[in-house]
């Protein structure tokens, strides 16, 4: 029997951007009708409130103007952040439609304009891991950890790359770390108890793994895999009410299991 690794799909944060536009300066003013209307006169850039006085002669007015302090620098700044905003968004929609090699050079683009974009760098590194390429995944998540340390994603992202290199060590190195950032992350429980299971340390296997259910109770790999440690320590009953209850959440290995092992055999 071999041990069933799970492919985590990150989920992807999404930017929103709301872009003001340019417009031509224009006055609207409200049609006076008579000395004892207030009247109130606006533009692009400024309100005037006009109130009569008593006697319908004399007003007095009120002006508020809206003042655009923004330099050049600033502005042209916010025009590249936009152009990066695009492209981000462009990168998401050919991702989850499916184009690849469209997000990949969307994302690029992000980097153009804004290179310490975390996020371009994950989103970057889950596509080429997906697409088999760890050593250039590692480089592309080890940039987004760089930019943002407490990135467990990518921290997770790293020790599975490295797991399908068959560098169990540095797996567990960046699971660790992945934790140390977000103590309570299931799936980093989940990764690093499988690594140390197919590394025989059974007893660390087992605690990650129990970890990773109690935060996750409806995870089928998780007891699957727990299972497999509790057979592999001698303790089949234990292992056939794991493979039973992940059956009954879905997972079909866990289902061969349970006939194989777990059911009587006629005499």
């Amino acid at each position: 029997m071999k041990h069933v690794i799970a492919i985590a799909i990150i989920g992807l944060m999404f930017f929103s951007a709301c872009d003001s536009e340019i417009k031509e300066t224009s006055v609207k003013t409200a049609p006076k009708k008579s000395e004892n209307e207030i009247v109130v006169t606006t533009t692009d850039d400024a309100a005037h409130i006009t109130f009569p006085s008593e006697n319908g002669i004399s007003d007095t007015t009120f002006s508020a103007q809206r003042e655009d302090n923004t330099s050049p620098e600033e502005k042209a700044k916010n025009l590249i952040m936009r152009k990066a905003r695009t492209a981000f968004n462009k990168g998401l929609e050919s991702y989850q439609t499916g184009e690849y090699t469209e997000a990949i050079k969307s994302f690029q683009t992000v980097l153009e304009f804004d290179p310490e974009n975390a996020k371009a760098y994950f989103n970057l590194g889950k596509i080429y891991a997906m697409e088999g390429q760890n050593d250039l995944a590692i480089s592309y998540y080890q940039d987004a950890v760089e930019y943002n340390p407490s990135d467990s994603a990518s921290l997770l992202g790293i020790g599975m790359a490295y797991f399908n290199k068959g560098d169990f060590g540095q797996s567990v190195e960046y699971y660790n770390r992945a934790l140390k950032v977000a103590p309570n992350y299931a799936l980093a429980y989940y990764n690093r108890g499988t690594v140390t299971g197919q590394m025989k340390n059974y007893e660390a296997a087992l605690s990650d793994l129990n970890k990773s259910i109690e935060l996750s109770p409806n995870d089928h790999q998780s007891f699957m895999n727990r299972g497999l440690v509790y057979y592999y320590t001698n303790r089949l009953e234990d292992a056939c009410k794991d493979w039973n209850k992940a059956a009954s959440l879905g997972n079909p290995e866990a289902e061969k299991a349970v006939r194989i092992y777990c059911t009587p055999k006629e005499k």
